[in-house]
């Protein structure tokens, strides 16, 4: 983005507290389920499980411990996915936006490099009359549609209704398309800079919901949004089967079907977002229905 705008130390820390709500969304869950798997693994080898057994500490009792703290994130992570990332990122986009106007409001004379639009842009100086800016001896070259050339003696910028204007004086334009070449001249002319056309408006979360189901990408990212939240929740019992392990072996083992089990979650709600829209849900269900018969195979019966 800093090859688009110019932007300072403290915009740059506003654009990354725009990023936070995403980045907590995908690491909080990945933590929880990581480090609970990574706690009682280290327990178990440890001989620590088989001593809270022996106490009489049933393994539903520590479950129910670990499905309160996945209830607990998967509200906080409903909450992140629907409220604060709808937020954040109109908050990105509109911030975006005003800074690329207040660049193209901002031209210095005498530097290259400078754009209006897609065409490029040299002032040769400024004049200030009060509140105003008379931009003088203008150039702007466009190669778009055939090679464009414009000089003009002075020049004013306005902005009206989000859309950024040029308005130049007594000037010439030179077109070369196709091997012709032909000139111009005119008293006055206007180009606008559609790149800074502003027609955001800001979406509460029931209007952004509205919006999300109409549009495609966004009802996909939704979807897929909504079933990732209830990941810690519904892969609680994961954290058990994978963490209590026999202190001969399986410690190999255990990174490798941690994996297995975020990668399968996650890409499998991904392809599902694509196709089967809301439907995608009821993976949740489903998840959790074959994590409990794997937990009542290698735990329940066990202990």
């Amino acid at each position: 983005i800093t090859s688009i705008i110019k932007i300072s130390l403290f915009e740059m820390l506003k654009l990354y507290f725009f990023i936070i709500p995403d980045l907590l969304f995908y690491t909080l869950p990945l933590s929880f389920f990581i480090g609970g798997i990574v706690t009682f693994n280290k327990l178990s080898f440890n001989s620590e499980m088989i001593v809270f057994f022996s106490l009489g500490i049933a393994p539903h009792r520590i479950l129910l411990i670990l499905f309160k703290l996945g209830f607990l994130l998967t509200i906080f992570l409903l909450f992140i996915s629907i409220v604060m990332i709808p937020h954040t990122k109109q908050m990105y986009k509109e911030f975006v936006k005003y800074k690329q106007q207040e660049t193209v409001l901002n031209i210095k004379a005498t530097e290259f490099g400078q754009s209006f639009g897609t065409w490029s842009l040299f002032i040769g100086s400024i004049e200030q009359i009060q509140k105003r800016k008379i931009y003088k001896n203008i150039a702007l070259y466009n190669k778009i549609n055939g090679e464009k050339f414009i000089v003009a003696k002075k020049a004013t910028i306005k902005t009206s209704k989000g859309i950024v204007k040029l308005y130049l004086q007594n000037g010439s334009i030179l077109l070369l398309n196709q091997g012709k070449i032909s000139k111009l001249f005119f008293d006055k002319m206007k180009i606008h800079d559609l790149t800074t056309i502003n027609n955001f408006k800001y979406r509460n979360t029931i209007d952004y919901f509205k919006y999300s189901l109409k549009n495609k990408k966004r009802k996909k990212k939704l979807v897929a949004n909504l079933t990732l939240s209830f990941f810690p929740f519904v892969s609680t019992l994961l954290i058990l089967v994978l963490g209590i392990q026999n202190t001969r072996y399986g410690r190999s083992l255990v990174i490798l079907f941690l994996g297995i089990g975020i990668v399968s979650y996650y890409v499998s709600t991904f392809i599902l977002s694509k196709y089967l829209g809301f439907a995608t849900l009821l993976f949740v269900p489903i998840w959790f229905l074959i994590t409990y018969i794997i937990y009542f195979l290698k735990i329940k019966i066990r202990y």
